[in-house]
């Protein structure tokens, strides 16, 4: 079985890197024949694979039916039947179940959810493993959401280095920043108003076989299911969906494309030219500037962006309300006029959970930092206290095994921010107070010298410090993650960019 597993992976990623190359050396073509490999057993074989190790397998569709359903009627069967109907253009998408899940931070509303099933998943991941080589190889390089090797750390690294200013003074201090403006790029229910028949044109442009066609708009189409009735959906992606983060990221790229002159030339670079366009652009950013005009500069996750403007911020403002109706016009998607602002980058901005701005230094002048924000930091003392205030009837093991995860995924979030060695340090010692105050409620007759002495042990980890721990169960420090700054060359490049240059599939 192991052995089937790596040759699917095999031919599958020699598939990845045939279209790969081919959509970097034909960025105006459209591939014409997928539907062959779409319907092929492995295609499908290695979709069920990932559907299945999924936790989501655990939760059904409108049908009913789980990933361990199906597995004790027999995956084989499954699948053959799947690759049956959609062969013989039998097969149809049922629509997806909509469930509200809750806004963190925001009580009383919700965001929609559409729980395929799983069939439909499998299918969705078979498209997902061809279109995606297809289109990464034409994503912008200011793109970072929900693409292989991308995080949220690269595209704050890539705004700091961005709004660095470079120019020194006579006194050696920088003091002319080079993007004095912020444009925060909110979308008015990005997910739920993508127009279909804009997205489809520009799947269209570099998908030519009409059924792999055919059957991503049958997704968009396919509608939910709330509370027993049906509804339709006119506009936007199957929210839940494996492709709609991809989908998303095909529509919202022409908001790279409105900056094509300073991101990256394509259309525009001269033939005779050799560098590439990246290389052009930032020359032409170069030539802008000494000619005193304004230079636009974005940087996306998914649907949250900022757009760095030169200018002044009636250029920023101006600049706005422009992108607002090239948006409107190419994807049918509007900003939100409340929530679209316009910043001075001194006074600061949010970015995915982070704080952006520029800081004075009497030695070098301005400098960008990014900041853990000190909200952030309340919600982590929140969650703290909750884990130890309710149930005192457990152990003291139990209840470091609720939170150490919650501290170990927000120090590694967190872990590129400037000072964040301080933030830590200062959430330590809150979480060691509030499990102390826990074990003296839990222990109320007990002297505190004891419940010292029986918890308060030296760590596994450093024999030197002591801290909070039961058996081989202890508190997770946050000063003991590294912290340092985030570097591009950590981003890695999906397996099918990285190829001997032969296509080999």
């Amino acid at each position: 079985m192991d052995m089937d597993r790596r040759a699917d992976l095999a031919w599958i990623l020699g598939v990845q890197r045939k279209l790969y190359q081919w959509s970097k050396a034909h960025p105006d073509e459209g591939w014409r024949d997928m539907w062959g490999w779409l319907t092929d057993p492995r295609t499908l074989r290695h979709a069920w694979r990932r559907v299945a190790s999924n936790k989501g397998g655990r939760t059904a569709g409108i049908d009913g039916l789980t990933v361990g359903r199906i597995r004790k009627r027999g995956e084989d069967r499954f699948l053959k039947e799947l690759q049956a109907e959609l062969r013989s253009g039998a097969y149809r998408p049922s629509p997806a179940r909509r469930k509200l899940i809750p806004k963190p931070g925001k009580p009383g509303q919700f965001r929609p959810l559409g729980i395929p099933t799983v069939k439909d998943r499998v299918v969705q991941g078979a498209i997902k493993i061809l279109l995606e080589p297809i289109f990464e190889a034409q994503f912008w390089r200011v793109s970072y959401g929900f693409r292989p090797g991308r995080s949220t750390h690269g595209a704050l690294e890539n705004i700091r280095a961005t709004i660095q200013p470079r120019k020194r003074d006579g006194d050696g201090h920088r003091t002319r920043l080079p993007y004095p403006w912020i444009i925060e790029g909110d979308i008015k229910g990005c997910f739920d108003n993508i127009n279909h028949h804009l997205l489809m044109n520009r799947v269209r442009l570099r998908v030519a076989d009409r059924r792999v066609v055919r059957l991503i708009g049958q997704f968009l189409k396919v509608g939910v299911m709330a509370e027993d009735q049906f509804i339709r959906t006119e506009a936007g992606t199957p929210q839940g969906g494996i492709i709609s983060p991809l989908l998303a990221n095909i529509a919202l790229s022409a908001i790279e494309e409105r900056y094509e002159r300073w991101v990256e030339h394509r259309s525009k670079i001269r033939a005779h030219r050799q560098g590439d366009g990246v290389a052009a652009a930032r020359g032409a950013r170069q030539r802008d500037d000494r000619a005193g005009l304004c230079i636009c500069y974005p940087v996306r996750y998914a649907d949250d962006f900022v757009v760095m403007v030169s200018g002044t911020e009636d250029d920023a403002k101006a600049e706005k309300s422009a992108l607002a109706e090239h948006l409107r016009l190419t994807t049918g998607l509007e900003l939100s006029p409340e929530k679209t602002r316009v910043t001075a980058v001194t006074e600061g901005f949010e970015f995915l959970g982070f704080h952006v701005t520029m800081r004075w230094d009497k030695r070098y002048g301005y400098g960008p930092r990014v900041e853990i924000p000190k909200a952030k930091a309340a919600d982590l003392r929140r969650k703290a206290k909750l884990c130890t205030t309710r149930r005192t009837a457990r152990s003291l093991g139990e209840t470091l095994q609720e939170i150490n995860p919650i501290l170990r995924g927000w120090a590694n979030y967190y872990r590129y921010c400037a000072r964040a060695g301080r933030v830590f340090t200062d959430l330590d010692w809150y979480v060691g107070k509030r499990l102390w105050l826990w074990l003296r409620r839990k222990r109320p007759k007990t002297h505190g010298r004891n419940i010292l002495r029986d918890h308060r042990l030296r760590s596994l980890r450093r024999p030197t410090r002591r801290l909070w721990r039961e058996g081989h169960v202890e508190q997770h420090l946050l000063a003991w993650t590294s912290v340092c700054r985030y570097r591009y060359d950590w981003m890695d490049s999906p397996d099918f960019a990285m190829s001997s240059g032969e296509l080999d599939a």
